[in-house]
C-alpha cells in the first residue's frame, strides 16, 4: 500500500486524542507532523498533550507549535485562552500525558506545512482538527503554494447545528476570519471536505462502548475511557445525553474510508460561506446549488452509519478485540 501524506492540525482535546490514535493506528497514512494550534485550550497545553499522544502512540514524527490565538487575536497581540469546561483544565479530563520533550520542533507549524507542501505538491493532504488559524496564515504567507495541498479534511462548521452558539460550531467560532479566508482563498483550486456537526453530532460513542473500552481494550482503550469520564459528565449535565459524541474522530475516520458516509449524504462542489461577526458570527452558510457566480469550494458531509463507523474504529484501533466488541456490544 502506498501511504498517503498527512499533517494533522489540531488543538489536543479529549475527541483530538482519539483522532490522532486513529490516524496513527491506520496503516494507509503516513503522518508527516503534527502542526499545534491553541483552541480547546491554551497553546501551550495543547502542544503538551500533542507531545503526549505522539509518545504514548511510539509515532515517529515530530510537533510543530503553531498559533497562539485567532487571526483577530494575533493582530491585536491577544493570546488566545477559553476556560474549558468540555476538555478540562488541561484539556484531556483528569488524564495527564507525558510528553516526549524531545519530538518538539522550533519549526513554527506555519512553515512546516508550507516546506512539507513545497516538497510534495500535490501530494499532502492536511486533516484540521481545530480553528483553521494555522490554516489561513499559511495561505497568508504563501497562497500559491497552499493551492498545491491535495486536499483538505476540516472537522469543523455545521449546516443546520451549533454547539458553540445556536449556530456555530467551536472550532470555526474559535477564528471565523480564518475559516472564511480559507475557503475563499484556496477553495476552487484545492478540495476542502468539511465534517461540520450534521455529522458528528449522528454518532455516538454509547456507555457500553466506553465499557467495552474499559474492560476489553488494554492500557490504551482504558486511558481513552477514563478521558472521557469528564465528557461523558458533560454531555449529561448539559444535554441530559448519555455517551459521548467524539467529533474528530469522525473527521480522520472519513479521512481513511470515505465510504462510511453515503454518497447521498455528501455534497459536493458547493458555496460555502462565513460569518464573522455579530450574533451569527461562526456560522457556514452552505448554498448547496450555487448560481453561476458563486464560488464552489466546498464539499460538505451531512451524515454518517453510526454503527459502520464504531465498527470502523474498533476494528482499526483495538482489533484483538474486534470480534467480541461485534457479537456483545453491537
Amino acid at each position: 500500500m502506498e501511504k498517503r501524506k498527512i499533517i494533522i492540525d489540531t488543538d489536543p482535546g479529549i475527541d483530538d486524542t482519539y483522532a490522532l490514535v486513529a490516524a496513527f493506528s491506520y496503516e494507509g497514512f503516513d503522518v508527516l507532523g503534527i502542526t499545534v494550534v491553541a483552541g480547546n485550550v491554551g497553546l501551550e497545553n495543547c502542544v503538551n498533550n500533542a507531545l503526549g499522544i505522539v509518545n504514548l502512540m511510539n509515532a515517529d514524527c515530530r510537533v510543530y507549535p503553531g498559533a497562539t490565538a485567532s487571526l483577530v487575536g494575533l493582530e491585536n497581540a491577544k493570546t488566545y485562552n477559553i476556560e474549558s469546561s468540555v476538555h478540562g483544565a488541561g484539556g484531556l479530563g483528569t488524564v495527564t500525558l507525558t510528553p516526549d520533550p524531545t519530538k518538539r520542533s522550533d519549526t513554527h507549524a506555519v512553515d512546516f506545512i508550507l516546506e512539507t507542501v513545497k516538497e510534495n505538491p500535490g501530494e499532502v493532504e492536511i486533516i484540521t482538527l481545530g480553528p483553521l488559524t494555522n490554516i489561513a496564515l499559511a495561505i497568508r504567507k504563501d497562497r500559491e503554494t497552499m493551492k498545491k495541498v491535495k486536499k483538505i479534511w476540516s472537522m469543523g462548521g455545521g449546516v443546520r447545528l451549533g454547539n458553540r452558539t445556536p449556530v456555530a460550531e467551536f472550532n470555526y467560532w474559535a477564528d471565523p476570519e480564518a475559516a472564511k479566508e480559507v475557503y475563499e482563498l484556496i477553495g476552487e483550486d484545492v478540495e476542502i471536505n468539511m465534517i461540520g456537526l450534521d455529522v458528528t453530532q449522528s454518532t455516538r460513542m454509547t456507555l457500553d462502548d466506553l465499557f467495552f473500552l474499559e474492560t476489553e481494550c488494554g492500557n490504551l482503550g482504558s486511558l481513552l475511557s477514563e478521558m472521557s469520564n469528564h465528557y461523558k459528565k458533560m454531555y449529561w449535565e448539559v444535554l441530559r445525553f448519555t455517551g459521548v459524541i467524539v467529533h474528530d474522530l469522525v473527521a480522520v475516520m472519513l479521512a481513511i474510508d470515505p465510504s462510511l458516509s453515503d454518497e447521498d449524504d455528501v455534497y459536493k462542489q458547493v458555496n460555502l460561506q462565513m460569518e464573522c461577526e455579530g450574533i451569527c458570527k461562526g456560522q457556514t452558510v452552505v448554498q448547496f446549488s450555487p448560481s453561476d457566480d458563486e464560488p464552489r469550494n466546498a464539499n460538505v458531509y451531512m451524515g454518517i452509519d453510526n454503527d459502520n463507523y464504531r465498527k470502523a474504529f474498533f476494528k482499526l484501533c483495538f482489533p484483538e478485540s474486534y470480534s467480541m466488541y461485534t457479537k456483545y456490544i453491537l
